[in-house]
């Protein structure tokens, strides 16, 4: 059998703990191929008009573009985009399963922790977890936000679900907390990829 890594999100921009957390899911996964996909709009965000879905994308692909990851077998996927409206992990995973054939391939979906707590609230979730092995990154420190973890996932795999937790470094700024800071003088070259820097210099984006 194959891994096959799923890693979508908004990336909303991409930074360098989304590129810590796809290398690290590789490697501890024994990856045969990581998925990035860049969500059209997430089904628990309000669309972003001021950055276009394919910006987001082009970031993604740049991030990925440099010398480090050659050693890896990453594709930034447009999936989702092309398929516009809102972006359903199951729509996705449904989609990615008619690709890869479940007598092949194993599908490793990750998602943050802090999503994986609401995940009863996600569209058909169950059906999507029946298709995937759910994996957890973290997102903060703390024990008794572990804690909350660990508890979910021992009910869900209770429940016959196929959990794991990837047991990530965590990394220290959100998408969000960038997209406030973007103008404070090393904000680019300490948090993004210097490609991407240079993107979002170049289109005046989240100014």
């Amino acid at each position: 059998m194959k891994n096959i890594g799923v890693f979508g999100g908004t990336f909303n921009p991409i930074h360098k703990g989304h590129e810590r957390i796809a290398k690290e899911f590789y490697d501890k996964f024994n990856l045969t191929k990581l998925l990035i996909i860049p969500a059209f709009i997430a089904p628990h965000k309000q669309a972003d008009e001021k950055i276009l879905p394919y910006q987001r994308f082009e970031m993604c692909k740049l991030a990925f573009s440099e010398e480090e990851y050659r050693k890896y077998n990453i594709e930034v996927s447009d999936i989702e985009i092309k398929k516009e409206g809102k972006s359903y992990s199951f729509d996705t995973v449904k989609a990615l399963c008619d690709i890869y054939n479940r007598d092949e391939y194993i599908i490793y979906f990750l998602v943050g922790a802090d999503m994986f707590l609401t995940v009863e609230s996600w569209y058909r979730y169950e059906e999507l977890l029946k298709l995937c092995v759910f994996t957890v990154a973290y997102r903060f420190a703390g024990e008794d936000y572990q804690t909350q973890i660990i508890s979910k996932k021992n009910d869900l795999i209770a429940r016959g679900f196929k959990i794991e937790l990837l047991e990530n470094s965590v990394f220290e700024i959100s998408s969000t907390e960038l997209r406030e800071k973007i103008n404070d003088n090393g904000i680019l070259s300490d948090y993004l990829n210097k490609n991407v820097a240079e993107y979002i210099n170049n289109k005046n984006l989240y100014i």
